[in-house]
């Protein structure tokens, strides 16, 4: 795994340079001469917060998170509309800001762009691709259950910047090998096929007789051994649903993190205050809307699950025919979505009233998203542990909203939702409560086809 943190920082590294080297030619090509040193450290101070503000953007669209990689021409089409949004926000910055230095350097902006979209698209698909190559992946064996981390074997192989390529998969549920002796197996194919490392499922009973061996082979230090469900987190960023149990609870979540809890409840309220006192204006505005289009009421007030099972009232833009309390019914019609509430949903205006429960303590701005109390009934009923994502606040936005490309609309998409939920409870910090803030960006984006 430190192989791969090392190509995350060489990414970054890279990226700053390439800031750096379109910087200095746009300085060039501008003034028709090598810049001298001291109005490239200039423009350099000047041009910190594009540069900051790109690096977040990358982030933000997991340049920076080989397992999402996606094809070249999707990978360049993110370059592009990443860094000519970067310089939109540049060119405002320069209006607002930089004349009080003296120095509007709007050209320089623009030739700076459209370097940072060239040399980004060759150091990230060419120089990058090639500097990875499969052969120099590390020949691993996975002894897991095939259902549960066949995703993890997929997504390893398909992306050459892993450290390592799972040759082999010892799958403990194949008939195959009932009545034969699995250590013999493991043994042979340890042998045979040069393995450097092993992924096991440590909590599978089936791989009690495997640990032993497997041990003695790594403090002699022939091989490497991972925990399989570490692994799983690490690569997927989520909890394999084998790995769930009272045990992992236990084990796993501290809820006694007051300092935590303190700071972001700080932090809730010193970023949703602001925010609703801006959105506030155009309360009269979307009320009018409202009432114009059918006559109902402005809120629609959500009954749902919070911490610990507490119910709590949640505060949306009405964008419906009707509210979930039936309040709001016109003419007995199908209960849908109205005109303007498409627009309100589009543009996510019918969410900002939520801040006033953030700002009240009801939910976070991160964290699991609540359930309505119908579902929520339902689905602890229907999934082991799921009330497990209840020993937290709940959040505006989270880690499954923005891992998960859309809402889960199936049993097997809300246990996906779960892994996700719980991967966040384990490892919740203020750093990653700054993640998914910042990848939020980019889930609204999208969904907004903006």
């Amino acid at each position: 795994m430190l192989k791969l943190k090392s190509k995350q920082i060489a990414l970054l590294i890279g990226d700053m340079a390439i800031a750096g080297l379109s910087l200095f030619v746009a300085l060039t090509i501008r003034f028709l001469a090598v810049p001298p040193e001291d109005r490239f450290v200039v423009h350099v101070d000047l041009f910190l917060p594009v540069f900051i503000l790109s690096i977040i953007f990358y982030y933000s669209f997991d340049f920076y998170e080989f397992s999402l990689f996606q094809s070249k021409l999707r990978q360049f089409s993110k370059i592009i509309n990443l860094n000519l949004l970067a310089g939109l926000i540049g060119l405002g910055y320069f209006y607002i800001i930089a004349p009080a230095t003296g120095l509007t350097p709007k050209t320089v902006l623009v030739l700076y762009t459209v370097l940072t979209i060239l040399f980004s698209s060759i150091w990230r698909l060419w120089i990058v691709q090639k500097s990875f190559p499969a052969s120099a992946r590390s020949r691993t064996l996975l002894i897991a259950q095939a259902e549960e981390y066949s995703e993890l074997r997929e997504m390893v192989n398909g992306h050459s910047f892993y450290p390592y390529y799972i040759t082999d998969h010892l799958d403990l549920e194949l008939e195959s090998l009932e009545g034969l002796d699995t250590l013999s197996q493991l043994k042979t194919i340890l042998e045979q096929n040069n393995i450097e490392q092993v992924i096991v499922d440590i909590r599978d009973e089936r791989t009690v007789e495997l640990l032993p061996y497997l041990y003695n082979l790594a403090a002699q230090r022939k091989i490497h051994v991972f925990d399989a469900a570490l692994v799983y987190q690490d690569v997927l960023k989520k909890m394999p649903m084998r790995g769930i149990g009272h045990f992992w609870f236990f084990e796993s979540v501290h809820l006694n993190i007051q300092a935590y809890e303190a700071a972001k409840r700080f932090i809730d309220t010193l970023i949703a205050l602001p925010v609703l006192l801006v959105y506030l204006p155009l309360l009269p505005f979307i009320y009018i809307a409202i009432k114009l289009d059918d006559g109902g009421p402005l809120l629609s007030i959500q009954k749902r699950y919070g911490r610990g099972g507490k119910i709590l009232s949640l505060y949306k833009i009405r964008t419906m025919n009707f509210t979930d309390e039936g309040a709001w019914v016109k003419h007995n019609v199908e209960n849908k979505v109205t005109r303007v509430g498409q627009f309100f949903r589009k543009t996510r205006l019918d969410e900002f009233p939520q801040l006033w429960n953030v700002i009240k303590g009801d939910i976070s701005l991160v964290g699991p998203r609540p359930d309505i109390l119908a579902l929520g009934g339902q689905l602890s009923a229907q999934i082991p542990f799921y009330m497990m994502r209840y020993t937290v606040v709940p959040g505006l936005s989270g880690w499954a909203q923005i891992n998960q490309v859309y809402p889960p609309n199936s049993l097997e998409e809300t246990k996906e939702r779960l892994q996700y939920d719980l991967y966040y409870i384990k490892n919740r910090s203020l750093v990653l409560d700054f993640i998914v803030m910042v990848k939020t960006f980019r889930v609204l984006v999208q969904r907004t086809g903006i």
